[in-house]
């Protein structure tokens, strides 16, 4: 990574207003064209003149940065449905750190997560250590003892990852990005003006492109970038700063005590930090990439799986990856598409092939959740309708709408309509070769939309998070009795999204789908009485059941 040294922006701010002023036989629009050349290098150097100056800022070998945060969880797509009114769920970052190796141009991001509210894995509430780091081009983390290199790129229901974006993150430092827009190799666009803001686009020598917003004070008010996201085609990504102050030992650097960084899909906060110290120049661990790790092949970025399939029953197949295959006469129609883009498009060639040539007509989505429409586009892409419940058939339409210009998925290259089929309690899908019925989940503590389909002449059932959204616990387990006691269904199979139980990974029977639910209401149980115990009063407890 480049060490962005500062340039003497305000000397060349100077020797530009001589040279449009001194050559009074050149054009007006060369006159313009020079005064904008230098205004971006005159508005930086303000920023740096707002934060204590540029020797200060070229005296700051290191920042370190402590304190706590929130995210939001699943980007906002982890909601109870797909309504803007839904409240949203987060996750706790304490312990959190940040070092800023200004000297060598590199990066570390230290905390400890944890669900504020009932995730069903341990590892979502075990606080456990995330050490992740950036040396130049190379991302990699630590892992107790071991250094792990990363993919360049990686993108999850959960976190967006790899060099460009831990580069941003350590753009959200004002004095790096300050630096950074300084450095020579930087390229700076002419201002623009935005609410009342001073705006330069900037490319660093890295090629990582930002824009940077300043204040009429001169400090910086935002730093924005873009990353490619698999439910939103492309999201952009603003970091705001606030509360700025000078510590004492902070060499008389002003920096924010708050950092809150906004999606541009309904506006979420994504990520809150809250500052409760600064170090400038203390002694920070040696970020350097070892020999090993900078050594190591990169990992791919988003690697397709093999996919292989099961027999379910007649028709019907579990592909490996969650999605379950039906064929008819003439279609197919896929329960569940929770897959990367590059890893859908395999899936869905996959299924035609496991249907004889066959197109896929319908995808049945289980519910809003990202996790679970992370090939919504694609399928969208390929001319698939939808189905679902309206709420979360709206959340659908907003995320297939975006543009991704910079990042185009197929749906952002050949844009196609959003095809849908609303559904209420039920829906039955149906030719002379094969009969789905489709259903409402009626009430559920995880997700109110929730659908999952039957094939009354198998007796398999297909569902997502509904009977096999974890092994460890289950918070709401009485959904299975429920949905089938009311529709009187006879089911013998399940098809899960979720593959939760090491010793039945693609099917499992009516008996194992309960004693998943008994043992993992018991295991929530005993959880609970033990945090309980501990004067620990977690979301979710006491476990509500009236079977189990």
């Amino acid at each position: 990574m480049t060490r962005y040294p500062l340039r003497n922006t305000l000397a060349a701010s100077l020797l530009g207003t001589l040279l449009v002023f001194s050559l009074p036989a050149v054009s007006q629009q060369t006159r313009a064209a020079v005064a904008s050349s230098i205004q971006p290098a005159s508005v930086v150097q303000r920023a740096a003149s707002a934060m204590g100056g540029l020797e200060r800022l070229q005296a700051a070998n290191s920042i370190t940065l402590n304190g706590y945060g929130q995210y939001a969880y699943m980007w906002g797509g982890g909601r109870i449905d797909g309504s803007v009114q839904a409240p949203e769920k987060y996750i706790a970052a304490n312990a959190l750190s940040r070092v800023y190796d200004l000297k060598n141009g590199r990066f570390q991001a230290q905390e400890r997560r944890n669900m504020l509210f009932p995730f069903l894995e341990p590892f979502g509430h075990s606080f456990m250590l995330l050490d992740q780091r950036l040396d130049g081009d190379v991302a990699y983390d630590v892992k107790g003892e071991k250094f792990v290199r990363q993919a360049r790129r990686s993108e999850t229901p959960l976190w967006n990852d790899g060099v460009h974006m831990r580069r941003m993150w350590m753009m959200n430092n004002p004095a790096v990005l300050v630096r950074a827009m300084s450095a020579p190799a930087t390229r700076l666009s002419a201002p623009k003006q935005e609410n009342g803001l001073t705006v330069i686009d900037a490319t660093l020598a890295e090629g990582d492109k930002l824009s940077a917003g300043f204040q009429p004070d001169g400090l910086p008010a935002f730093v924005r970038w873009s990353d490619p996201h698999p439910n939103l085609g492309q999201v952009t990504f603003t970091t705001w700063f606030s509360g700025w102050v000078a510590w004492d030992g902070a060499d008389g650097i002003r920096l924010p005590l708050g950092y809150t960084t906004r999606l541009d899909w309904r506006n979420i906060e994504y990520f809150k930090v809250y500052v409760d110290s600064y170090k400038v120049n203390a002694p920070i661990p040696d970020l350097a990439a070892p020999a090993a790790t900078r050594a190591a092949a990169e990992p791919p970025s988003n690697p397709v799986r093999e996919l292989t399939s099961v027999p379910v029953g007649r028709g019907i197949w579990r592909v490996n990856n969650g999605t379950t295959v039906v064929e008819f006469s003439d279609h197919l129609v896929l329960f569940e598409l929770g897959v990367l883009p590059d890893e859908a498009k395999a899936t869905l060639a996959y299924a035609r092939k496991l249907g004889h040539g066959k197109p896929v007509r319908y995808l049945v989505a289980s519910h809003n959740h990202f996790d679970h429409t992370l090939g919504l586009r694609q399928a969208v892409a390929e001319g698939i309708t939808v189905i679902q419940r309206p709420t979360t058939l709206a959340q659908f339409q907003e995320t297939i709408n975006r543009p991704a210009p910079d990042y185009p998925d197929d749906l952002a290259r050949s844009p196609k309509p959003f095809k849908q089929k609303v559904m209420g309690d039920h829906l039955r899908l149906q030719d002379s070769t094969q009969t789905l019925d489709i259903y409402w989940g009626r009430q559920n503590g995880h997700m109110a939309d929730v659908v999952f389909a039957y094939a009354p002449e198998q007796k398999v059932m297909m569902e997502g998070d509904l009977v096999t959204a974890a092994y460890e616990w289950q918070n709401w387990p009485d959904t299975f009795r429920d949905v089938t006691a009311y529709y009187k269904l006879d089911v013998q199979k399940i098809s899960p999204v979720h593959s939760v139980w090491k010793a039945h990974p693609d099917v499992l029977t009516r008996t194992q789908a309960e004693e998943l639910l008994e043992g993992g209401t018991k295991r929530a149980r005993e959880r609970c009485a033990d945090e309980t115990g501990k004067g620990n009063y977690i979301p979710g407890c006491p476990i509500q059941s009236k079977y189990y």
